[in-house]
């Protein structure tokens, strides 16, 4: 039976309280529960049958209900007249720890008692027989926060505990757990609730609540929780404040600063288009009026997350962006690959600045939309200057004059841009033949085992691989170059911008580049890296390499250079 697009129930009384919804709806038995049946399941039939473990460790993202189901195992064995695995909620044991002054069941925050001293004094406590009920219960809270020491020092009483204790350990890090310390426990996995899960209990607490709210806004809700009921709960607490009358899907956007829908297509479509600078200013417009620009970001990562996982058949998109978006994405489709989604989404995710800069809180923003355009550009040109089309193959390049005059011009770049301290190594021997320049790279590129176009673009695509857990910065910059040549134990590789050649005039820069080069190729190269033009590039390789420039791509790559030249200045007065 499906629900209506909008509860029908009356809207909550003016004055009502609303205060802490989160809290008021934390489940309190195990029917409670949304969205982790294994676990109910598994703990009832425990209590039910008695055969409940010593040592508990539930794992899982934050505000799936871990604590609440511990306190919920807790009520459970010490109830007095538990039905079916579940606690009554009626007797002097369960009312004391719904009040929170049940005796035997002690919360620990591992996180501000993390010393041996703690573990040591707790140690001592176990021995002492539980107050009131069955069972004493110790709740620590983000175990994975003990020193080791005291997890060495816990270790003991875990191995042999007292029978009338119960230890429940809960940790969104459980791989900081000790394998000694997780081999003693039953492990319970929790995930995060799925966008229907999500929506179906926000209708029941709203309805119970008496809030008029709408599916969309229901829906934007469950998409921004990302799959926690705490915060779902939370935002519903803070949107349903924020309305004055039934909640729409404009309400939460307003109040969390979502960006709409159409502007996260309409950016991607620039991306497309190349119009970047319609993007940027599309940008400045959202944060002007207040927007946040981390939550923009973080919805275009959605949307292109959507788009790859329509571009691979991976699934369904419908809960992982608006509705609204769903036939923009699937209209992306036609026109994006799977390398191009991938490397505007690495593009966007990979900004890193220094947080000791009082840097615009937009600047990731921009540098993120433009980084994508570069990458979305750099993928086009390495396929052929087609998004899904055909790669182009390479001729073999023409050795007239004009290859003569351009190619030296590169070899003198490649003095400009070499870092200090850097020896000139591509001087041949005297005795040796010099060719023309254009000569030496036709006969590089028919000598190399591995220097076709389509080769050299798997092998640039290769070192932006390895570079990617070293430097996701230096890889978005990498992904923009053309491996020129491999020759003599040289790579040489082209950048259209100055500001990208010069990033690797840095000796630890140029250091992880090699290292790539390295892993890829599996033996030691050289590195040059030098600023290309467009008709060096067709010179040199004989092809036309590079696409039309509408001068908006270099006019923000000269402006992140400067704004680089800048920073550097700031940090050394």
């Amino acid at each position: 039976m499906s629900r209506p697009s909008l509860l029908t129930a009356q809207h909550r009384p003016k004055g009502a309280s609303l205060a802490s919804l989160y809290r008021k709806w934390r489940s309190r038995s195990f029917e409670d529960l949304v969205g982790q049946t294994h676990v109910v399941r598994t703990l009832r039939n425990a209590v039910r049958q008695n055969r409940v473990a010593h040592a508990y460790l539930f794992t899982g993202p934050r505000g799936t209900g871990k604590t609440s189901t511990a306190r919920i195992l807790a009520k459970a064995l010490n109830c007095t007249a538990p039905n079916d695995g579940n606690p009554c909620d009626r007797c002097e044991n369960c009312v004391a720890a719904n009040e929170g002054r049940a005796l035997d069941v002690i919360e620990i925050d591992a996180a501000s008692n993390t010393s041996v001293e703690n573990v040591r004094d707790l140690r001592e406590r176990v021995g002492y027989a539980a107050s009131e009920g069955r069972y004493k219960v110790y709740i620590i809270d983000e175990v994975h926060r003990l020193s080791g020491a005291a997890f060495d020092a816990f270790l003991k009483t875990l191995e042999e505990p007292p029978p009338h204790v119960i230890f429940v350990f809960a940790s969104t890090e459980p791989h900081k757990v000790p394998g000694t310390i997780m081999s003693r426990c039953q492990r319970f996995d929790f995930k995060r609730l799925s966008l229907q899960e999500t929506t179906t209990h926000l209708h029941h607490v709203a309805t119970e609540e008496r809030i008029e709210i709408s599916n969309e806004a229901l829906a934007l809700l469950g998409r921004s929780a990302a799959g926690s009921m705490r915060d779902a709960i939370a935002l519903l607490d803070q949107v349903a404040s924020y309305a004055t009358g039934a909640i729409g899907g404009a309400d939460v956007r307003a109040a969390l600063g979502l960006a709409d829908p159409m502007l996260v297509a309409r950016l991607a479509d620039h991306l497309l288009s190349n119009q970047v600078g319609l993007g940027l200013q599309e940008c400045a417009g959202f944060v002007g009026a207040g927007g946040d620009p981390s939550q923009l970001i973080t919805e275009m990562v959605n949307y292109w997350r959507a788009v790859l996982t329509s571009v691979t058949g991976a699934g369904s998109i419908e809960d992982l962006v608006d509705p609204a978006l769903v036939e923009n994405i699937e209209h992306a489709r036609e026109n994006v690959t799977e390398q191009q989604a991938v490397s505007v989404l690495e593009a966007i995710t990979g900004v890193e600045l220094s947080s000791k800069y009082d840097l615009p809180p937009q600047l990731p923003l921009e540098l993120g939309y433009v980084r994508a355009s570069l990458a979305l550009r750099s993928d086009k040109d390495h396929n052929g200057g087609s998004g899904s089309g055909p790669r182009a193959t390479v001729a073999t390049a023409p050795r007239g004059q004009a290859d003569q005059a351009a190619v030296p011009e590169v070899q003198e770049r490649v003095a400009e841009y070499r870092p200090q301290g850097v020896a000139d190594t591509s001087a041949r021997p005297a005795n040796s033949a010099s060719p023309g320049a254009a000569e030496m790279l036709s006969e590089t590129v028919a000598r190399a085992p591995s220097t076709s176009e389509n080769d050299r673009t798997v092998l640039l695509q290769n070192l932006v691989a390895a570079m990617r857990p070293k430097s996701a910065s230096l890889q978005a910059v990498l992904r923009s170059g053309f491996l020129l040549s491999v020759e003599d134990g040289e790579v040489t590789i082209g950048f259209q911008f100055p500001f990208h050649a010069n990033v690797w005039t840095d000796v630890g820069k140029r250091r992880l580049l090699e290292e790539c080069v390295a892993e890829v190729m599996g033996s030691t190269y050289r590195v040059q890296c030098i600023r290309t033009t467009k008709d060096e590039a067709k010179a040199a390789l004989g092809a036309s390499v590079l696409p039309e420039d509408d001068g908006f791509i270099e006019e923000a790559a000269e402006r992140l250079r400067q704004w680089h030249a800048r920073q550097l200045g700031n940090g050394s007065s």
